[in-house]
């Protein structure tokens, strides 16, 4: 089963910008994501591939 991956930037409490990424649990849709954080613009899949996950970008 595939698995959503979301990227965010966020401004840190010493005001450095951090990368935030979450990998959801297979069966979790884009909608679902959408609503839990509305600031997500990134979501990118991840693939089985034997005993791994390859990439399948999002445009």
């Amino acid at each position: 089963m595939t698995r959503l991956v979301v990227e965010h930037r966020y401004q840190g409490t010493d005001n450095e910008i951090l990368t935030v990424v979450t990998v959801f649990e297979p069966g979790i849709n884009k909608e679902q994501i959408k609503k839990m954080n509305r600031f997500t613009k990134k979501i990118n899949t991840l693939i089985p591939c034997g005993n791994r996950y390859d990439w399948k970008r999002s445009g």
